[in-house]
Parts: structure tokens; sequence; C-alpha cells
């Protein structure tokens, strides 16, 4: 996992150079867009400052890059090499300076706005069955009645589709197959009316039949989930557990929710989680029903993660799930008072979480 994991710092705009004529060229386009450049060597220092975009040099654009926008900028004299480094990495776009230096300060502006409106939250399961799907779905819920405008995705290839858990898989909208084709920049306002809503919330769904593999390590996701940020107040990623060569939506979350039940086992297994997230900014949710002498405080404490809500067993929850009813028990005490303490902290303005 560690090979994809963002460093402690980001970056909005990283450059992979060894020119120092490059360097230059697009330190003026970033003083026009009026945005901190950070110039490193290579991709994987790139990377692992968790960038927006990344600008490759001829040189750089060696193979293909994930999990971020990527630019191959170029000099006037070698225009051609450009184009054919933009192919072999699968770059979203070409930028030859200093012609280009307007069009590249405007898209560098456009993506950064993007990437600082919405709030992106994973939410994770420490061991498999503990309903991080339903409580992804119950959050998303929640976060209608405050009035926002929140995005539910499905990040699990292998989830089965959540809209089978809504009890509508007939709704009509895109889902991830369906935006297989999307490269480059996609306007937020499109993807609004291209989901699905369910339950006053929009939805991101697998579908129900088996999406094809790599299809969230794709050129695709990128601008998709840059158009999620730029369109939702808040978007809620269901996140499938453990990493695979389908790719994962972690790296585009801003923050992480591990859901943990009150078992020593899975306290161990939610700290061994919690050591490859970081320095993903991690909280607890604690399910009942507690072991002995355990409270969601000291569930979280043994984490070593703040506790951002408790919910205590509920026994309708699974054949709820089963009948497609999940969103009834949204309105449940209980849900909308664990909803409320989650969103509490992990919207803008809550406390941070420890990274």
């Amino acid at each position: 996992m560690s090979s994809w994991i963002p460093a402690a710092e980001s970056a909005a705009v990283v450059l992979v150079t060894s020119s120092q004529r490059v360097r230059d060229e697009v330190a003026r386009v970033a003083v026009a867009a009026g945005l901190a450049l950070t110039s490193v060597s290579t991709v994987g220092e790139a990377l692992a400052l968790r960038p927006a975009v990344v600008l490759l040099d001829c040189n750089s654009a060696r193979h293909a890059v994930s999990g971020c926008a990527v630019i191959v900028v170029g000099l006037d004299s070698d225009e051609a090499a450009a184009w054919t480094a933009a192919s072999r990495c699968n770059a979203d776009r070409v930028a030859i300076l200093p012609q280009a230096a307007g069009w590249l300060a405007e898209h560098l502006g456009m993506l950064q706005r993007v990437r600082d409106e919405g709030t992106v939250v994973g939410v994770l399961g420490a061991v498999g069955g503990v309903g991080a799907s339903t409580i992804s779905v119950w959050l998303a819920a929640s976060a209608v009645s405050r009035e926002l405008h929140p995005l539910l995705v499905d990040g699990d290839p292998f989830g089965g589709g959540l809209e089978l858990s809504l009890g509508d898989e007939s709704v009509p909208g895109v889902r991830w197959p369906d935006l297989g084709e999307v490269r480059g920049t996609l306007n937020p306002e499109q993807l609004i009316h291209a989901l699905p809503s369910l339950g006053g919330f929009s939805l991101l769904s697998m579908g129900t039949e088996p999406p094809a593999p790599g299809i969230l390590a794709s050129a695709a996701v990128p601008p998709i989930m840059e158009a999620a940020r730029g369109a939702f107040n808040l978007t809620v990623v269901d996140v499938a557990r453990g990493w695979s060569a389908d790719g994962s939506l972690l790296p585009y979350c801003d923050s992480v929710l591990i859901v943990v039940p009150g078992r020593v086992r899975a306290i161990s297994a939610a700290r061994a989680l919690v050591a490859q997230l970081q320095p993903l900014p991690v909280r607890a949710l604690v399910r009942g029903p507690l072991g002995p002498d355990l409270d969601p405080d000291r569930v979280a404490d043994a984490i070593g993660v703040p506790n951002a809500g408790y919910l205590p067993y509920l026994r309708a929850a699974v054949g709820s799930e089963n009948q497609g009813r999940v969103l009834d028990l949204a309105r449940h005490r209980a849900v909308r008072a664990c909803a409320r303490s989650v969103l509490d902290t992990v919207l803008p303005g809550a406390n941070k979480a420890i990274a």
C-alpha cells in the first residue's frame, strides 16, 4: 500500500524536470495562476506530495501516472517529443511553452479551485462485515438533512453495486462503467445532471454487472473525482478493503473514517490499518456491541485516532441491507446521532484528525 499513500505535506502543482529553462517557464505560469509550484526531479517524489496536478517534461514522461491530473510540458523546440511523451504516459494535456502559457495558467487555476471546494471522506471497515457501505449511505443521507449537496461514491469494484442496498438498481443515470472514456476536464455541472439521485443525494455506483478490470486505476478517475469535488459539498466514498490492481479511491480522500467493532481483534486490525493509511487523517467510528471493559473512547484510544462517533448494535441493520431498505434506518435515532457526530468532525471547520 505504501506506493500510493500520500505524504504528510501535499502540493497542488508539482513539476518534474531537470531543465532550468522548463522550470523557469513553468514558474512564470504558476505565478500567473496564483499557485505555489513545487519542483522535484523524479515522478516518485512528485506523487509522494499528493498533488492535484503533475507537470512532466519530455524526459520525465516515461510511464503512465495515475491518481492525479498529468500534463506534459515542452518547449517550442521539442513539440514533437512532447506529444510522443504524452502518449507514452497517458497524459491529460500537452502544453508547449511559452505559446500555451496563458492556457496552462487558466487550466491550473481551475483545477485548484475544484480541488479546494468540496470535502471527500473515505469510509473503510477495519474488518469485513462491519457495515462500512451501510454507514456510507447513512452519512450521505444525514448530509442531506443539513441541506448539503452530497455525493455517495461506490469505491469497491467487488461490492456488487451500492444501489442494491438502496433498493432501486433501475434508477436512471450513469455508473462507473459509463464514464470509462472520460479524459481531461469534466464539467462538475455535467456530472451532477448525469448521476442518479436516491434519498436526496447523488450516487456514483459500480452498477450491478461486474465492472471491467482496473476500473479505478483508469485515466478517467482523476477528472471524475476532481469534478465531484467541485460539484458536491461532501463526497462520501465507500472504500474497498485492501489494495488491488483495480485501483483505489483512497488517494482522493481528505480523511478516512475507519469503522471498528468493539472487539479486541478488530481493534488490533484497525491499528494495523491506521499504520498503512498514515499520513492520511484517520478517525474511528466505533460499532457496538462493545466487549468487556470497552467504551467508544477506549477503543479509539487503543487504535490511536480520534473517536468520531459511536453506533450501538442495531438488530435490523443486516436485514435492511439484504432487503434494500438501508435508507429506512437512516431515520433511526441512534443512526442520526452517530452521523451527526461524524459530520461534525469531518466537515470544514471541525477539529482536525490526528495524522
